[in-house]
């Protein structure tokens, strides 16, 4: 059985890319598990039912209470409902006890060891050697809209979920990666620093300083106290990106070469690379002088639509903002 087998017969494998997107896409359209929020349809009118029909009902419903009850003496008490999410260990190489975890619980792989923790019906982790993963749950302050928390606490993970948005989020010293149904990797460094690939679909990396969006085939990186960094294609040349990170960190902490970062970046001719430049124009840390050449730029490269005023933007109006994302044409 080879890989792409084993990861349709039970996700113990490495998906195929066109698998992974397939599913990273019906991902969106997944039931959260809850109800909508607001008033239940008006019910239809009440239809008569004939007497004799009526009737016939209550018969059928008292022998089947009398059969029900005639059966309790041999009957065994139902079993409880699980209490909670379910998230299941094996090792794939070394030595990790399987079985259940729980919040609070740690999962610690060595140089020589590999795992897989399994989250209820939603997907699966495969946590790399060297690394710590720890089960928490979500609260008021922390993933308040996430059914499912772990914590990589340093080393690398692999997370191939398959759920709503929103519903499984993992934390790193540096945010939060808001699964949105997809196939990424992060690594959490000695010092905290994150890196997240996104392989198919998209994730949310999230700070109360800043919130950026990574679809599949982008990266980004994020430090404790800063939060993400502004995303860039994989695909895109390395000194570009070198360019982004340099602009990111003058914007971040100060000192001169701004604008010579500034014009690096923009000298980017692939619409694509709007996934940089509406980020850069959306982050409030960048000066206005710069983001104003960044609106510039990036009208250049893939124009607004008509409707949207490009001051509110520069105002970071989020309705403003959201509207000519939209219009970008590469995958949120």
């Amino acid at each position: 059985m080879n890989e792409d087998d084993k990861y349709l017969w039970d996700r113990s494998g490495e998906p195929d890319r066109d698998v992974a997107q397939l599913e990273a896409e019906l991902a969106r359209h997944r039931w959260s598990g809850k109800l909508p929020a607001g008033p239940l349809p008006a019910r239809a009118p009440a239809r008569r039912v004939p007497l004799a029909l009526a009737a016939g009902l209550v018969a059928l419903a008292v022998a089947g209470g009398l059969w029900l009850w005639s059966q309790a003496g041999d009957s065994r008490p139902a079993a409880p409902l699980a209490a909670g999410p379910v998230y299941r260990a094996e090792a794939l190489s070394g030595a990790v006890a399987a079985g259940d975890l729980h919040a609070g619980d740690r999962l610690v792989t060595d140089a020589g060891t590999r795992a897989r923790v399994a989250i209820a019906d939603v997907g699966a982790i495969v946590v790399e050697p060297d690394s710590s993963l720890r089960i928490e749950r979500p609260g008021p302050e922390l993933a308040a809209d996430a059914e499912h928390l772990l914590w990589l606490e340093r080393g690398a993970i692999t997370a191939s979920i398959f759920a709503a948005p929103r519903l499984f989020q993992l934390g790193t010293p540096s945010g939060l990666a808001v699964d949105l149904g997809c196939i990424y990797t992060a690594r959490v460094n000695d010092d905290g620093t994150t890196a997240l690939t996104v392989v198919a679909g998209q994730v949310s990396f999230e700070t109360p300083e800043r919130r950026v969006t990574v679809p599949s085939g982008a990266s980004t990186s994020a430090a404790p106290g800063r939060g993400p960094f502004t995303p860039t294609w994989d695909r895109a040349p390395q000194a570009w990106r070198d360019a982004v990170a340099r602009l990111d960190h003058l914007a971040a902490h100060g000192g001169d070469g701004l604008d010579a970062a500034l014009d690096a970046v923009l000298l980017t001719d692939q619409p694509d690379d709007s996934l940089t430049l509406w980020h850069l124009l959306a982050w409030p840390a960048l000066p206005l002088a710069a983001r104003a050449r960044v609106a510039e730029r990036l009208a250049e490269l893939v124009p607004p639509p008509g409707e949207v005023d490009r001051q509110a933007c520069l105002a970071l109006d989020g309705r403003a903002l959201a509207a000519w994302r939209d219009a970008l044409g590469w995958s949120w």
